[in-house]
Parts: C-alpha cells; sequence; structure tokens
C-alpha cells in the first residue's frame, strides 16, 4: 500500500490530519517502508510529538533493521516523533469501557485521536473507508486505555485511589497510581493524613509514564502548593493533553482541605491545562473567591450555569459542576428542605456550549466517594475515544447506578458499588433502546429507514397517491402479522405480567386496525378492496429475506427477547418518525393528504402501547450478557433494513403494481413461496395442532407428530418446518422444511421419541426397538488418569467454628438434634448451628440469605452446613421441601470464591447433577439468587432444548453447571465442556437418579472428576443403590439424616386411601375437586400412570368445566415450562402429571395431590405426596387403590402406620391376601418409548373449558 493511499484513506475518517496524535498499525497488506515514509512527507507542525506504533502481523512485509532506523530518524526531525516497531502478537485483548473479550487477528487499523470521539464500532463495519484500506483486518482491536491517577488514598477503600481503581477496572482500562497522601478514613470520616513528600511524588509521576504511557491523567486530593506545581510540571513535561481534575479541596462537612496557597497555585499552574475540572458547589466558590471573581449563591439553573461558566474563565476547557450538594425541586429550583428534593442537575460548559445533566435525587447514605468515582468515569470513557459530552452522559449514568444498587456498609457514608453488573453493559437501566438507536453499527441502517425518500415525501406531500394507497394495503397486512408476533410473544412469555403486556399489545393493534381500515376509507379504499388484496410478497423482501417470515422465524429459533427485538423497528420508528415530522415546521399540514397518518402515530394511545413494548424490552436487557447485547443488535440492524424495504417498495409500487410484473424486478427469498392465484392465508402452526398431526397452515405440515410450528401457507405453502426431534435422552434437533408444493405436507415438523427401550416395563416388549441410546452414552468419554501430585491443589475446608457453637455441650447438641430428629454418622461430625450467623458464611452469602427473609435455618441446613462447610464428603437424606437445595449451594459459592479464577477453556468448578430438567432449573435460580453478589455464572446443561444457548454459555466459562446426566455426557463427549476444574461435586436427589437409570451415566461422570474433589449427595430416601454409591465415590464422609431411616411420609400431610375400582375413579375424583376447589386458594397436583391417562382425565376434567392442565414427557419443554407456570401462578390451579412431575418441581403451596393411579412402588408414592405439605404447611394426600395395585398393600400400611393415618379394613383384607409387595424393581425393566408423540401443543390441554366450575 502506498503512503498516499494510506495517507487518504486515513483522511476520509479522520478529516484533518492536524488532529491526529498517534496511529498504530498491524497486519497491513503490502506494506512497504517506502508508503511509510510518504505518510511521513504529509505530516505538520500540528501533529508534534506523534506516536506511530507498527506491529507486522504478515512475515513477508518486515522491514529491514536499517529501513526501522531511517523511518525512525526522518518521523523524529520532521514532527519530533516517535517509531516503535515491533512483530506479531498474534492474539490481542480489546479492554474497553463496555466489553471484555479476547479476539485472534490477522492485522487491524487503530487511530487514536486527541480532539475527535473515536468510536470502535464504526471501525468493525465494512463500510469503514479504513477497513477499505486494510482488508486483512477483520475488526478492530486495542490494548488497555491507561489512567494514572494522582491523588490520596482511602483505607476503608470507598473513596479516593482505592475507589479510582475499582471504577476503572469496572470500565476495562488499566490503572496506574501516584500517591499524593496516605489517610487513615473510615466511612464516619477522616482521622488522619500522612503527605507523601513532593520529590517522592514525582517520582511516582515520572515512572508510570516514562515505562507504560498514559492515556489521561485524573488527580484528586493533591494536598499542598508543592505537589500541585509538580503536578503541573509534570503536565508540561510529559505533554498531557487530556486530564480530569477533581479539586479535593473542601469536605462533606464544609471543612477546607487545601490550603489558600495550594488553591492560588492549583488556579495558575494546573487549571490551565485541564481538560475537564469537576468541582462540587462549595469548591466551586472557594476557586472563584480565591481568584477574585464575584458571585452570588445560587437559587435557579441560571444561577448554576452562571458558576460554571465564571469557574471555565479560569483556564480549564471544561467544567462540570456537580450538584450533588444542590438537588433540586421539580421547579428547577435550588431545594430548602428535604420534602421537595426532586433532581440533581449536573452542569458540563466548554467551548461556549451548555449541557445540562439531570438524574433523579436519590436519598441514600452510600454516596462516600461519588466525586472521584464520577471523575475516574470520565476520564476512562475519554481514554476510550468519546467526546467530552458523551463521556460525561456515561459516567453520570454509571454514577447513578452505582448509587441506586449499593449495600450498606460501616456506621456513615457508605460507598457506592462500582461493579453494579454482573457483567460490563454499554448501557444502564432504561438505558437500552437509546444505546441501540446511538450504536455505530446500527445508526446508518436506522437513518435510512427513518430519513427514507417515502417519508420525506409524507412530509412534504408530494408522496404519489397511488404509492400511498399501495403502501396503506400492505401497512394493513403487517399489523395483521404484527399482532400475530405480539401473540407468539405473548406465548414465550415466562411471567404474567409480561404475556399481559403483550396482550394489551394485541389488543391495541386489535384496535389500530379497525382505525386503518377507517383511515383508509377517506383514500377511496373499501374494506373489502383491503381484506381482499392479495398480499404482496415483495413488500417484504430485502436483501432475499421476507420480513414476516423472519419475525417468526426468530420468535421460534430465538428466545422471547430476540423476538421483540426483531419487532421493535416497526413498534418505536413509527412513533419517532411522525414525532420528527410533527416537531419539524417544514412539514407540511394544511392541504397534506398525508397529516392525519402523522398524527395517528403521536396520539397518545400509540405512544401509550409504544411505551408498553419498550418497558417490557428495558426490563429484560439489563439481565442479557454483553455479546448477547452484540447479537440483538444485529436481529434489530436486520429487522431495520427489512423495515426499509417496505418504504422502498412504497416509492417503486403504485396501486396497481403487482398486477403489473413491478413485483418481478425483486428477487425472491430463497425461502419465499411459488406464486399462486389463490389468497395465502398464513395461520401460525396451524392452531397448535394436537394428536398426530403437528401444525402447517389448515392442510400443511402433516405427519407423525408434528411439532406444531410450521408457519405454513396453505396448498402450496412448503411451510417452514422447524420441528423438534427429540430422542429418549432429550436430545434436540430441528429440521427445516422449504418449498414442498404437496397440498397436505409442508416442512417436516416431525416429533420421534428415538428410544424403544427393552423389553418389560410398561411398553416395553410391545413397542420396544428403535434402540437403547442410554446405553451408549458416554462410551466416546475418555478414560482419566490422575496424578494428583502433579495437579494444582486446591481449598476445601472453611469452616470455623463459631464460639457460641463450641461452647454448647454434648448434651445440649443431643438435645438439639433429637428435637428436629436429626441422626449424624460418621467420625468427628461438626455441631449444628442454630442461627445463620453461627454459620461462618462471609458477608456477601449472609447479605443474601437474610434478603430473603429466612427467620433461621431448616433443621437439613443446620447440620448440613458445618458439615459442607468442612471440606468432607457428606451424605444429606431429608424429605423433599427441607432446604436441602441451600445447604449445598452455600457452601459451594464459597467453595468458588476461594478457587483461582477461570481461564479459557476451563470448565466448571462447581459441578450439580439433577435428574429432572425442572428440578436443575429450580436449583439455578437458588444459584443465581445467592451468587450474583459474587458474579458467579452459572448455566443449566438438560435436554429438550436447543443446545446452542448452553454451547454458548459453556464457552464463555461458568463457576457452575447444573446438568441432567444425558446431556452433560453429550457436552462432554462432544469436547463443548470438561471436568478438570471441578472440585465440588453436587448429586441431588440421588435416589431419584438411580431410579431413571442414570447409575452408569452418573459413574462415567464422576470418572471425568478429580478424585481428591469434595462430594455431596443427597436423597430423600437411602435405598442400597444410593448407599453403594456413596460407598464407590465418597471417602470418609460423614452423614445427616432428618427424620427415620426407614421410608416414611412426611407426618403433615394427611393421608387419605380410599379402595375403589377402575371405574369408580373419576366420579371420586369430581367428587373431590368439587370439595378441594370450593377454596380457591387450594392446588391440586393429580398423578396417572401413564402419560395416555393423563390426556384423558385432563381433557375429561376440561369438558367437565375443570381447568386442568397435563404435563408428561411427550410435552415439548415449551409447553411444559407454560403449563407448570400457570400451576404455579394458579390461573390453572389443577395440573395432571406422570411420574415426571414427582420430582424437582418447585411449586409452593400445593395443598392437596391425587394418586389417580397408585405407582409402582412405595419411594414413588412418598414422592408424590411429598409435593405437597413443604417448608413447614400441612397439605392432603388421596389415593386411589385398586386390586391390581394389591402387591403395594403392605408397603402402604406401613407408611400409613408409621405416619399416623387411618387405614381403610380393605387395604389390610388386600394386604393379607394380595401377596408380597415390590417387585419386578422400580421401572419393571424400563420403560419403552416407541409410541409416536403427539404433535404441537396436545390436544388435552387445548380442549375446550366447558361451562367453567371455577
Amino acid at each position: 500500500m502506498s503512503g498516499l493511499e494510506l495517507t487518504d484513506r486515513v483522511l476520509e475518517y479522520v478529516g484533518n490530519l492536524g488532529n491526529l496524535r498517534s496511529v498504530t498499525l498491524a497486519g497491513i497488506s503490502k506494506f512497504t517502508a517506502e508508503g511509510l515514509f510518504e505518510f511521513i512527507s504529509r505530516l505538520g507542525p500540528n501533529n508534534e510529538g506523534i506516536r506511530i506504533m507498527i506491529d507486522m502481523a504478515d512475515p513477508d512485509t518486515m522491514l529491514e533493521d536499517e529501513k526501522v532506523a531511517l523511518i525512525r530518524e526522518s518521523l523524529a526531525d520532521k514532527v519530533g516523533g516517535t517509531l516503535e516497531y515491533t512483530l506479531s502478537r498474534g492474539k490481542t485483548t480489546l479492554l474497553d469501557n463496555s466489553q471484555i473479550f479476547s479476539l485472534s487477528y490477522l492485522g487491524y487499523c487503530v487511530i487514536e485521536l486527541l480532539n475527535q470521539e473515536l468510536d470502535l464500532h464504526y471501525l468493525m463495519r465494512a463500510d469503514n473507508p479504513m477497513t477499505k484500506a486494510f482488508p486483512s483486518a477483520p475488526a478492530f482491536c486495542m490494548s488497555p486505555k491507561r489512567i494514572l491517577i494522582i491523588a490520596g488514598s482511602d483505607s476503608s477503600g470507598g473513596a479516593g485511589l482505592e475507589a479510582d481503581q475499582k471504577v476503572i477496572a469496572a470500565h476495562g482500562c488499566y490503572a496506574m497510581t501516584a500517591t499524593t497522601a496516605l489517610t487513615a478514613q473510615n466511612t464516619l470520616g477522616v482521622q488522619g493524613i500522612h503527605y507523601t513528600p513532593p520529590p517522592f511524588l514525582q517520582k511516582q509521576i515520572d515512572a508510570c509514564i516514562e515505562d507504560i504511557g498514559v492515556d489521561v491523567v485524573k488527580t484528586g486530593m493533591l494536598a499542598s502548593a508543592d505537589a500541585v506545581n509538580v503536578v503541573a510540571d509534570a503536565f508540561r513535561r510529559h505533554n498531557i493533553n487530556t486530564s480530569v481534575v477533581d479539586p479535593v479541596m473542601v469536605s462533606t462537612s464544609g471543612s477546607q482541605l487545601l490550603p489558600e496557597q495550594a488553591v492560588d497555585t492549583l488556579i495558575k499552574q494546573l487549571l490551565p491545562l485541564t481538560t475537564i475540572l469537576t468541582p462540587n458547589l462549595p469548591e466551586a466558590q472557594l476557586l472563584l473567591r480565591t481568584a477574585g471573581v464575584s458571585f452570588k449563591d445560587p437559587h435557579n439553573v441560571d444561577d448554576i450555569i452562571t458558576i460554571a461558566r465564571s469557574l471555565q474563565q479560569l483556564g480549564p476547557k471544561y467544567v462540570l459542576l456537580k450538584g450533588g450538594h444542590l438537588p433540586l425541586t421539580k421547579g428547577r429550583l435550588v431545594s430548602t428542605n428535604e420534602a421537595d428534593q426532586d433532581v440533581v442537575l449536573n452542569v458540563l460548559y466548554g467551548e461556549a456550549e451548555t449541557t445540562l445533566l439531570e438524574t433523579p435525587y436519590q436519598k441514600s447514605r452510600n454516596t462516600h466517594g461519588t466525586g472521584c468515582s464520577l471523575a475516574s468515569a470520565i476520564a476512562c470513557n475519554l481514554a476510550s475515544g468519546m467526546t467530552v459530552i458523551n463521556a460525561v452522559k456515561k459516567a453520570n449514568l454509571y454514577v447513578e447506578a452505582g448509587i441506586k444498587t449499593s449495600t450498606d456498609l460501616g456506621r456513615g457514608s457508605g460507598p457506592i458499588n462500582h461493579f453494579h453488573s454482573t457483567y460490563t453493559l454499554p448501557f444502564v437501566a432504561g438505558g437500552f433502546i437509546d444505546y441501540l438507536l446511538d450504536r455505530e453499527d446500527v445508526q446508518d441502517a436506522w437513518r435510512q429507514y427513518t430519513h427514507h425518500e417515502f417519508v420525506a415525501r409524507i412530509a412534504d406531500g408530494t408522496l404519489p397517491i397511488e404509492n400511498f394507497k399501495h403502501y396503506l394495503i400492505q401497512d394493513y397486512l403487517f399489523l395483521i402479522h404484527f399482532a400475530r408476533a405480539n401473540a407468539l410473544a405473548s406465548y414465550k412469555s415466562k411471567s404474567m405480567a409480561d404475556i399481559g403486556r403483550s396482550a394489551q399489545q394485541v389488543l391495541h393493534l386489535q384496535e389500530e386496525i379497525k382505525l386503518h381500515i377507517k383511515f383508509c376509507k377517506g383514500y377511496g379504499l373499501s374494506p373489502e378492496d383491503i381484506e381482499n388484496e392479495e398480499e404482496d410478497q415483495a413488500s417484504v423482501t430485502y436483501e432475499n429475506t421476507d420480513l414476516f417470515r423472519y419475525v417468526l422465524d426468530i420468535g421460534q429459533s430465538e428466545d422471547w427477547l430476540a423476538l421483540q427485538i426483531a419487532l421493535l423497528p416497526c413498534l418505536i420508528g413509527y412513533g419517532i418518525i411522525a414525532r420528527r415530522l410533527s416537531d419539524d415546521p417544514k412539514t407540511v399540514r394544511e392541504g397534506s393528504k398525508y397529516w392525519n397518518w402523522i398524527e395517528t402515530y403521536v396520539a397518545d394511545d400509540y405512544c401509550a402501547a409504544m411505551k408498553i413494548g419498550r418497558d417490557l424490552i428495558e426490563t429484560h436487557a439489563t439481565k442479557q450478557s454483553a455479546s448477547r447485547i452484540d447479537e440483538l443488535a444485529k436481529i434489530f440492524v436486520h429487522a431495520t433494513n427489512m423495515e426499509r424495504g417496505f418504504w422502498d417498495l412504497g416509492m417503486k409500487s403504485g396501486f396497481d403494481c403487482h398486477r403489473c410484473g413491478v413485483v418481478n424486478a425483486f428477487v425472491p427469498s430463497h425461502r419465499s413461496l411459488p406464486t399462486t392465484n389463490s389468497p395465502r392465508t398464513m395461520s401460525y402452526g396451524g392452531g397448535y395442532g394436537g394428536g398426530g398431526y403437528g401444525g402447517g397452515g389448515r392442510h400443511g405440515g402433516s405427519g407423525g407428530g408434528g411439532a406444531g410450528y410450521s408457519n405454513g401457507y396453505d396448498h402450496t405453502s412448503g411451510g417452514y418446518g422447524g420441528g423438534y426431534n427429540y430422542d429418549y435422552s432429550g436430545q434436540y434437533a430441528t429440521t427445516y422444511g422449504y418449498g414442498s408444493s404437496s397440498p397436505r405436507y409442508g416442512g417436516s415438523n416431525g416429533h420421534s421419541n428415538g428410544y424403544g427401550g427393552g423389553g418389560g416395563g410398561y411398553d416395553g416388549g410391545m413397542r420396544g426397538g428403535g434402540g437403547d441410546r442410554m446405553s451408549n452414552l458416554g462410551q466416546g468419554l475418555k478414560q482419566q488418569n490422575w496424578d494428583l501430585d502433579t495437579m494444582p491443589k486446591f481449598e476445601k475446608s472453611f469452616y470455623k467454628e463459631d464460639p457460641a457453637v463450641a461452647a454448647r455441650s454434648e448434651a445440649e447438641v443431643t438435645a438439639f438434634r433429637k428435637e428436629h430428629q436429626m441422626t449424624t454418622r460418621g467420625e468427628r461430625v461438626p455441631k449444628p448451628v442454630t442461627t445463620f450467623d453461627e454459620a461462618g458464611f462471609p458477608p456477601y452469602v449472609m447479605n443474601e440469605v437474610k434478603a430473603q427473609g429466612f427467620a433461621k435455618p431448616t433443621a437439613i441446613q443446620s447440620q448440613g452446613w458445618p458439615m459442607a462447610l468442612s471440606g468432607r464428603d457428606v451424605v444429606g437424606v431429608a424429605e423433599t421441601g427441607s432446604g436441602k437445595t441451600l445447604t449445598y449451594c452455600l457452601p459451594a459459592i464459597v467453595h468458588i470464591n476461594a478457587q483461582p479464577l477461570l481461564a479459557p477453556g476451563d470448565g466448571p468448578i462447581v459441578l450439580i447433577l439433577a435428574p429432572t430438567r425442572e428440578l436443575a432449573v429450580q436449583i439455578q435460580q437458588e444459584i443465581s439468587k445467592f451468587g450474583k453478589s459474587s458474579r458467579i455464572r452459572n448455566t443449566c446443561v438438560y435436554g429438550g432444548v436447543p443446545k446452542g444457548p448452553q454451547i454458548r454459555d459453556l464457552s464463555r466459562g461458568v463457576e457452575v453447571v447444573i446438568a441432567t446426566p444425558g446431556r452433560l455426557i453429550d457436552m462432554l463427549e462432544s469436547g463443548k465442556t470438561n471436568l478438570r476444574r471441578v472440585t465440588y461435586l453436587v448429586l441431588d436427589e440421588a435416589d431419584r437418579m438411580l431410579d431413571m437409570g442414570f447409575e452408569p451415566q452418573i459413574r462415567k461422570i464422576i470418572g471425568q472428576i478429580r478424585p481428591d474433589r469434595q462430594t455431596c449427595m443427597w436423597s430423600a430416601t437411602w435405598p442400597k443403590e444410593v448407599r453403594q454409591l456413596a460407598s464407590d465415590y465418597q471417602k470418609d464422609f460423614i452423614q445427616v439424616n432428618i427424620g427415620s431411616m426407614d421410608l416414611s411420609a412426611n407426618h403433615r400431610i394427611q393421608q387419605i386411601v380410599e379402595v375403589v375400582t377402575d371405574f369408580e375413579k373419576r366420579d371420586r375424583m369430581s367428587k373431590h375437586l368439587e370439595t378441594i376447589m370450593s377454596d380457591k386458594d387450594n392446588k391440586v397436583l393429580i398423578f396417572t400412570g401413564t402419560k395416555r391417562v393423563a390426556d384423558e382425565i385432563t381433557r375429561f376434567l376440561r369438558q367437565d368445566g375443570w381447568p386442568a392442565l397435563s404435563i408428561h414427557g411427550d410435552k415439548q419443554q415449551n409447553e411444559r415450562d407454560w403449563v407448570l407456570n400457570e400451576f404455579k401462578t394458579g390461573n390453572s390451579p389443577i395440573m395432571v402429571a406422570t411420574d415426571v412431575a414427582s420430582r424437582g418441581i418447585d411449586v409452593r403451596n400445593i395443598t392437596h395431590v391425587l394418586n389417580y393411579d397408585y405407582p409402582n412402588n412405595s419411594e414413588d408414592y412418598v414422592h408424590r405426596i411429598g409435593r405437597t405439605g413443604r417448608a413447614g404447611a400441612k397439605g392432603t394426600a388421596i389415593t386411589f387403590f385398586t386390586t391390581e395395585n394389591s402387591k403395594q398393600a403392605r408397603d402402604l400400611i406401613s407408611i400409613l402406620t408409621e405416619s399416623k393415618q387411618q387405614i381403610d379394613p380393605k387395604l389390610h383384607e388386600m394386604a393379607r391376601y394380595g401377596g408380597g409387595g415390590g417387585g419386578g424393581g422400580r421401572w419393571g425393566g424400563g420403560r419403552g418409548r416407541g409410541r409416536g408423540g403427539g404433535g404441537g401443543w396436545t390436544g388435552s390441554n387445548t380442549a375446550p373449558v366447558r361451562n367453567s366450575r371455577w
């Protein structure tokens, strides 16, 4: 590349080489020394001291030593510049204020500007001229920005150098320090100061700058006139061009911290060299008073602005006058009492421009260090290339969020929260959409959409009326699809609040469609014209992509938020466009055919609907990772471009254009449907299918159990497949079908259960076949050979006995254990604790525990916490609902925080195995809740859902993995994660995992984990299989049991067993429900033995007027989640389930369990009824017992007798004559699953509720 071409490309972006102070070139293809000489020749006096850094990634372009020396000499002679030349580093790390990530690269180009904003996203765009200049550079990359802090310390960590370093770390920059003074202080105030000698201060400054260099200098307390002189001299000697001066001169109590002479020196020597000065009001007044400038105490905004302007006259380029000491009222007057304090106003003044930054007034005692934190945040933002205004705005929001999310520390004014997000996001709560629209990779597409020629001609009234008519018809069709998409969003929502908001959007669209039809009448379009008009496929084509299909595809393949983002350009675009046109005096009003259209989209009802959608998105955006935000931005850009295509068509098409062949000018999508003369009616999933047929429009997409999501059109649709194929372990694959011309078959939406099952069991012999994939799981895992002598050591013992616990006598401990039906086994079992404080958890754990409002530990927690924290292998046996999850979760958090940080490629530190996806999700919720303060990352790995998000989480690194055995082995075999870092293993509900046949998989998984790990096994029962597993994999374990060691039921549950015939069951069930549901707060969980019976009685109950829903293994995961949520919230207080729901479902306040079919064994009976009577509550269990269950009679009588329940005499009779109990193992040789599953949402859950009785 020639120097002239290089210079021209730089000029295209920079505009003026005079602003250029630093250039980094790396891996430039065809780079030559001659080209750089030409570039240097174009530099001028304004480039004095320029630094050029060359990092060559291509060995073929490596410069010879002689040429490097000549370039260095030429640069020094021309402008006194310097040259740094190194060979390829191959990999670099980008650290800026919004993201932290590693990036491998071939080459990159960086331009650092002195006075211009440097936007990272612009340099990554394909249309960026710098990218064109350097085609070998796939991305933008740079080293961390360097911030030097010159300030005093704060021994309590809330302010000064300590706070500065936290802020800089939170922004992804590199911090260096020069200490002006050491302070002894805390949240109550300063106890003493030890000043640094000025010569030593100078040495600190020079040591940092001369070695590492600096991008921005931030100063705080400078302590003395000599210290100020040292700093000002350093600014001159080192040519410091960007600085933030926080003049720490007046304490919160009003005391002057800086001597008069030092204040005078600061004004004369330092302020003229300052980029931005950040005083509060008392400091501003002291500066003006010392400088002899008159001022008056402020009473309103104008007075505050006047003070800021006066300060700027003292020398700094900008002044940020902080308003924390001066809250304003709603009328923007200076507040005189606490009652009317409404906002805090920061005033930024510089370059003859005033910027007012308002934030809501927050009444908080946690404001220690806000001034220095704000200044450091500004410094980081400036170093990252922002303009002063943007740097201050973003820093303002950062501090506001820090105050809002702070927790109390100390007895005085506590510090703000410097790390207020698990991920450092480039926006704060409520600012996601504004951030999105400000992104460089979004702005171009957004401007082309909102400033389109179609819009401009609406504004000036010159758009041809026939074009507008065609647009109106297409817009009607779009509104229909938009309503469908919002209905899909409601379905994908996981909370009633979100469902309600999405439903509100649909209702608003219904009214908008009615208004649209009325609006069209004014242009001579009748409802018949609109509704009979064939949808123009080209109207939604942009870059070979169909907008409506894209939105619905996003709805299927992505989560709820992604669907909302795909809808966002339409949701906010019309309102933003109409508001701009309405506010623009140039917009034609009088006589305009389109003014009514503009008024429609600035009306209050439309704005209210738009706000609902915006609020929904803002609520969820802050929960996303930084990389997820980038993914959402891509979806937004894609949807925006297609919206622009909608305007494109409006410009090219008249009312009858589609009949004249104009649409043929558009290239059809590869997913577009063949044209047909028949009207096309889109149906989403064909009404959710049912039975053996999935969706696929009215006709498309039939076949063996379609998933019900075909989005097909009638007749020649071909649909869009997107079906789900499951095997026994819950594996997932998606099958897309395109372009089928059959009138009956759209894209395949098959739902086949791949595991036929072995002989025996329920459906084993008859429906077997198809192969047992479960038995082959883990065959691809490599055998691990552990050499503990060479492996890194790790810490696992954290328990320090509280003095109050240590003081308890053995008699007191024995009495406590007896009171709580607690028995222990093993050597050196620690004493139980009775309060949370006695457990000895660190504050970051205890704060989360106390925030939940728990009164005291449960019995299993009292004994289990000391055991788990001790680092020993633990077995805990207790009933469901006893608090086992927290018993191992909290020690896990402590364990993680004591281990080294994860490195790239590391697997988790904590592994939790669970039998069902429902239990795994429940555990994840607890880990997320209590681990957030430690910024512990986790992911849930289970079958029945797409692997992609789980793989993405694993590749980014998580400290905790909660998994079901089948899916975890899949991830291990495919190399998506590893267990080499696992040092804390949990087996939750171990008995249930063995019941489900997971023992071989558990043993294979444990074989992948280092043997000196800590293993905690938790179970509701203690059968021999679980005892054997503990014996094989736990060393010298200690055990706690709550309750009897024999199989027993919760004594708080009333057990009613009725001996009936099969024909009597439905009538008995109906009578019980009439009694139970007379109290609308009751919830009933009904268990059946098979999926078929579950669907049958659900359909029966709904037809009988009861709001019942069913859940079982053939249900798709999204339907199971929805049913479970309906049950939890009480919208459907009757849930019918097979044993898939008997463990791991965390639903509070289940008042009744009804065993419609008795289970195969007594253990399952105890597990089932354990869904009620949880956490100290009472419950009722009703069980129908038939002669077919007679072999279980003796075991059931034993359980009823132990829990002191009444026993039906018929049950005793069965026990005498019905033979021995149990039999055949718990699964009878394994359940076959050869039978094809019902597609979509099964008919039982979609059956109408007739003559509702509830």
